[in-house]
C-alpha cells in the first residue's frame, strides 16, 4: 500500500488532489485513518512523502490494528508500563501493549492508568517521517510522553485510532506532586498535537500548557475530568503583581473544542497582594486572565471556531474561561462560580453563543473584595478590544490593528446567574446584541461599596435588544448594596479611539429595546394581608436605566427602593442632549423612589431634549415612608431643563396610581414637566391620576395640551407655578374629568415675574370637590385671550377666571363671547361682536 493516497482517494475525501501535502493530511494517512494526528504548526516536518519511504499502513496501521487487518499478522507483547516496553528490545513491525503508563507501586491504593498500544519502528524511518529528531527536548515529537526512544534504538509510535486518553501520555491523577509532571505531559500532547483529547479524574498542573494551533489547527477535547491549577503557582505581592497562571492557553486553530473538562483555579491556594488593587498579567489583567485562555496564534491567527460546551470554571484566581479576538464562539451548558472577576469574558468577537450556562457568585473573593476594586465583574463580561494593547503588554500573542475591535454579534441566551458579586451580564461596544430569556438573581454579593449600584444587565455602547429576562432579587446580604435591574448606554456620535479610553471604534447611532422583562424581588407573606405594606420588600434599586435612542416597552418591574425606570443621557464623545425615548406598557408597582419615570441630564449636553413618548403605563402601589412636598413624581422632567426648549412630549394613556394610605402628604404627583418658554409639543392626554399630589406641574412653555385625563381625588390637575420667570404660552385644558380635587381645579401662579398666557383655553372638563376652580388666574400680566366653555363646575368654590380692564379695552374680534370685568363696576360683561375691525365689538 502506498505511504499516501492517490488522487481517486483524494476526490472521495473532497479534498484536491495535489503532490504538496499538508503535515495534517499527511499524517493522517499515515499513522492511522482516523486522522488522529494533528501535523498543523510543526515547523520542520518533511511537507511530502518520498517515494523510496518504507513506512506504510503496515508499519503504522490503516485499520483498527486488531487480526485481519492490513498490518496481519498481528503480533503483540503486553507490558506493565512505559519504563518497562522502554528497556525491551522490540523488533520494529511489531504490536505492543501497556497495561498501565506508570508501574503500580501499591495495587491497593493506585489502580492502572493510561494503557495503550504502540507500534514499533526504525529510527530512521520515524525521523524521515517526522522531520526531526525524537528526544526529552523536542516538545514536537511528545519529549517522549507520546511517541518513546526503547532500548533497541527503534521507536514506540502510540497507535491513535480516535481520542486518546491523557492518562496515555502520562498524565497522573489527584496529587499536587504530579503538578510538574501533568504539565510537562500536557504540554507534549498539545504541541505534538493530538487532535482529540480525552480525561477521566482529576489532574494538578503546576504550568500553563499552550496549544498553538496555527491558521488550520484543530484541537477536541473532552471527558469527565478536573484540572486544577496547583497550589503556590500564582504568587503576586505588592513589589510582583504581573503573574498570572492559566491551565490552558489555546492559539488560533481552526477549530477548538472542548467538553465535560472542569478547570478549578484553586484561587484559595493562590497568593493575593497585600494590599495593592490591580493584578495579574496584561494591562488590565481582568479583561485578559483565565484559567483557560483563547487567543491568536503566535503567527497571528485568530481562533475561527471555539465551542466549550458542558465545563466547569470555579475558583479562579481572576477570570474562568477568556477569549480574544476570536472570530466564532460557542459558550454553551457550562457552571461558573465563585470566580474572582469573571466567569467568562472576553474582546473583540466576531459572534458569540453563550447559551444555558449557570453561573454562582462570580464576581466576588473573600480573599479580594469587591470593596478593594471598582473594576467590572460579571458571570459574562464582554469588551471592545484596544489597539493599542500588544503582546508586550498582555503577555499573550493578539493581532496588531488599526482601529479598536468592536464586537460585532452577541447572543446571551437562556442563562441563570445567581449571587453575582457585581453584574450579571455585561456587555459593552456591541454592533447587535440580543439578551433574552435569562434569569438572574440576587445581584450584588458582597458589593458593599462604588461608584454605580450592582447590575444584572448591562449592555454598554452599541445597539441592544434585552428581552424576556427575569431580574429577581430575593434576598440582600447585610450590609450589600442594593442591586439595579437593567441598564442600557446606547452610542451617539463619533467614537474613534480616543486616547486613554473609552477605546470604542464605532460612529453613528444606535437604538436599543427593553422589552418584556421581569424586574422583581417578590412579595413577603406573613400574618397580614398580602397588600399590607408590612408585606411589600424594596430589594430593588433602581429598574431600568437608559439613555437616548431606546425602547422600554411592556416591562414588570417591582420593589424598587429608588427610581424604576430612568434616562439620562450618556455623556458619550458628541455629548448629545437625551432624546428619542419610549417608555411604553410597562407595569410598574411597589416602589418609594423619588421618582418612578426619571428623565435626567447629566453635564452640560448640547442640543435640546426632545422626542419622548410615555405611554400605557399602568402605575401602582407608590407611596413614601414619609410625608413631604410633591418633588416625588411619577414622571420627573430634569430640573435642569427649566432654561432649555424641550420638544415633543407625550404623555398618554398612562394610569398613575398612588398607594391610599390615608395620609395624602405621602403621595406622588403625576407628571412633572420642566422647559424653557421655547418648549412645544407638550401633550398629556388620556391618563388616570388617582390619589395623587398635582397631576401636572409645569414651569414655563410655549404648547402646552392637558386633555381628557381623569383626576381622582388629588390636589389639582394643574399647577403651573411659573413665579421664577419664564413666559408660558398657549395652554389647552379640555376634556378632562376630576373629583375629589382638595385644593384648585387649575392653579396658574406667575407672581410678579412671569407673562402667562398668550391664549388659554378650558373646554369640556368636568369639575368638582372641596377646594376651588381656579387659583391665580389673573397675574400680573394677564393672558390676551381666555376660552371657558361647557365645563361643568360643581366644586365647592366655583371662581370663573375674568379679565380686568379699565376704561374702554380694545378687544379683537376674535373674543367675542369671551366674559370679561371692569375693574370700575361690580358687573361682568360679555364681548358681543357689532362689526369686524379690531374695535368693533360692544359690551353686552
Amino acid at each position: 500500500m502506498s505511504g499516501y493516497p492517490t488522487d481517486e482517494e483524494r476526490r472521495e475525501n473532497h479534498e484536491e488532489g495535489t503532490d504538496i501535502w499538508s503535515r495534517r493530511k499527511f499524517l493522517t494517512y499515515t499513522l492511522g485513518g482516523s486522522g488522529a494526528v494533528l501535523a498543523a504548526g510543526m515547523l520542520g516536518a518533511a511537507p511530502f512523502a518520498k517515494d523510496a519511504m518504507t513506512v506504510n499502513a503496515a508499519t503504522y496501521g490503516g485499520g483498527n490494528g486488531g487480526p485481519g487487518s492490513e498490518c496481519s499478522p498481528f503480533t503483540t507483547k503486553q507490558f506493565s508500563s512505559v519504563a518497562s516496553m522502554k528497556a525491551a528490545s522490540c523488533p520494529e513491525g511489531i504490536v505492543v501493549r501497556t497495561s498501565s503508563y506508570y508501574e503500580i507501586a501499591n495495587g491497593a491504593a493506585e489502580s492502572p492508568r493510561g494503557g495503550t498500544i504502540y507500534r514499533i519502528v526504525a529510527r530512521s524511518e520515524y525521523d524521515a517521517l517526522r522531520g526531526n529528531a525524537l528526544g526529552p527536548t523536542d516538545a514536537r515529537n511528545g519529549s517522549g510522553c507520546i511517541d518513546h526512544l526503547l532500548a533497541s534504538g527503534n521507536v514506540a509510535v502510540m497507535f491513535r485510532d480516535g481520542a486518546v486518553d491523557l492518562a496515555a501520555v502520562g498524565l497522573r491523577e489527584q496529587s499536587d506532586a504530579y503538578a510538574a509532571g501533568n504539565s510537562a505531559a500536557f504540554q507534549a500532547a498539545l504541541a505534538y498535537p493530538l487532535p482529540v483529547l480525552i480525561a477521566y479524574g482529576t489532574y494538578a498542573f503546576g504550568s500553563e500548557s499552550i496549544a498553538d494551533l496555527g491558521q488550520n489547527g484543530e484541537l477536541d477535547i473532552s471527558g469527565e475530568c478536573r484540572f486544577r491549577l496547583a497550589a503556590g503557582k500564582i504568587v503576586n505581592t505588592d513589589t510582583n503583581y504581573g503573574n498570572h497562571t492559566a491551565i490552558l492557553r489555546v492559539q488560533g486553530g481552526k477549530r477548538f473544542s472542548i467538553r465535560g473538562v472542569a478547570f478549578d483555579g484553586n484561587r484559595d491556594g493562590q497568593t493575593y497582594p497585600a494590599t495593592r488593587n490591580s493584578f495579574g498579567r496584561g494591562t488590565v489583567p481582568r479583561r485578559t486572565n483565565g484559567v483557560l485562555e483563547v487567543c491568536p496564534s503566535g503567527s497571528a491567527y485568530r481562533t475561527q471556531l471555539a465551542i466549550v460546551e458542558r465545563c466547569t470554571f470555579e475558583n479562579a484566581y481572576l477570570s474562568g474561561a477568556m477569549f480574544i479576538q476570536s472570530d466564532n464562539v460557542i459558550i454553551r451548558n457550562n457552571y461558573s462560580s465563585d470566580n474572582t472577576i469573571n466567569g467568562f469574558g472576553g474582546a473583540g468577537f466576531g459572534s458569540l453563543l453563550f447559551e444555558g450556562n449557570i453561573s454562582r457568585r462570580d464576581g466576588w473573593s473573600d480573599i479580594y473584595t469587591s470593596d478593594r476594586y471598582e473594576g467590572d465583574r460579571a458571570q459574562l463580561q464582554i469588551r471592545e478590544w484596544p489597539k493599542d494593547y500588544t503582546a508586550a503588554t498582555e503577555g499573550i500573542p493578539v493581532i496588531a490593528i488599526a482601529e479598536s475591535e468592536r464586537n460585532k454579534q452577541i447572543v446571551v441566551r437562556g442563562n441563570t446567574c445567581d449571587q453575582a458579586g457585581v453584574i450579571g451580564i455585561f456587555v459593552r461596544s456591541c454592533e447587535q446584541c440580543l439578551v433574552t430569556d435569562n434569569t438572574i438573581r440576587n445581584t450584588g454579593y458582597k458589593r458593599r461599596s462604588g461608584s454605580y449600584s450592582p447590575t444584572a444587565i448591562w449592555g454598554d455602547f452599541g445597539k441592544f435588544t434585552i428581552s424576556g429576562n427575569d431580574v429577581i432579587t430575593q434576598a440582600v446580604q447585610p450590609g450589600d448594596m442594593l442591586p439595579d435591574g437593567i441598564r442600557v448606554v446606547g452610542f451617539t456620535g463619533n467614537g474613534i479611539d480616543r486616547t486613554g479610553g473609552p477605546w470604542i471604534s464605532m460612529r453613528g447611532r444606535y437604538y436599543s429595546i427593553v422589552s418584556d422583562n421581569r424586574i422583581a424581588c417578590g412579595q413577603t407573606f406573613g400574618t397580614g394581608a398580602f397588600d399590607d405594606n408590612a408585606s411589600k420588600r424594596l430589594l430593588n434599586n433602581k429598574g431600568v436605566i437608559i439613555t437616548s435612542q431606546c425602547l422600554v416597552r411592556g416591562n414588570v418591574i417591582e420593589g424598587c427602593a429608588n427610581i424604576p425606570i430612568e434616562a439620562i443621557n450618556d455623556d458619550n464623545f458628541s455629548n448629545e442632549a437625551l432624546r428619542d425615548i419610549g417608555i411604553c406598557g410597562n407595569e410598574i408597582f411597589n416602589t418609594t423612589g423619588s421618582s418612578v419615570i426619571n428623565l435626567r441630564s447629566y453635564g452640560s449636553p448640547a442640543g435640546n431634549p426632545r422626542n419622548f413618548d410615555i405611554s400605557g403605563n399602568k402605575v401602582y402601589d407608590v407611596r413614601s415612608a414619609t410625608a413631604g412636598s410633591d418633588a416625588r413624581q411619577m414622571v420627573q422632567f430634569s430640573p435642569a431643563w427649566v432654561t432649555v426648549e424641550v420638544q415633543d412630549v407625550t404623555v398618554a394613556d398612562n394610569r398613575f396610581y398612588c398607594l391610599n394610605t390615608g395620609d395624602a402628604t405621602k403621595n406622588y404627583g403625576g407628571v412633572r414637566f420642566r422647559g424653557s418658554s421655547g418648549s412645544r409639543g407638550i401633550v398629556i392626554r388620556d391618563n388616570q391620576f388617582f390619589d395623587t399630589l398635582n397631576a401636572v406641574r409645569t414651569e414655563s412653555f410655549a404648547e402646552l395640551g392637558i386633555r381628557g385625563n381623569t383626576v381622582r381625588n388629588g390636589l389639582r390637575l394643574l399647577y403651573a407655578d411659573i413665579s421664577t420667570g419664564g413666559d408660558a404660552g398657549k395652554l389647552s385644558i379640555d376634556g378632562n374629568n376630576c373629583s375629589g380635587i382638595t385644593s384648585q381645579c387649575v392653579n396658574l401662579n406667575a407672581g410678579a415675574s412671569g407673562k402667562i398666557l398668550s391664549e388659554f383655553t378650558a373646554i369640556g372638563n368636568s369639575w368638582s370637590g372641596s377646594g376651588s376652580t381656579y387659583s391665580g388666574v389673573t397675574p400680573g400680566v394677564s393672558p390676551a385671550a381666555y376660552n371657558m366653555d361647557r365645563n361643568i363646575d360643581t366644586m365647592t368654590t366655583r371662581i370663573v377666571p375674568r379679565r380686568t380692564f379699565s376704561g374702554v379695552p380694545a378687544f379683537n374680534a376674535q373674543h367675542l363671547g369671551e366674559i370679561v370685568r371692569s375693574a370700575d363696576g361690580p358687573a361682568d360683561y360679555i364681548a358681543v361682536q357689532v362689526g369686524t375691525g379690531a374695535g368693533d365689538w360692544r359690551i353686552l
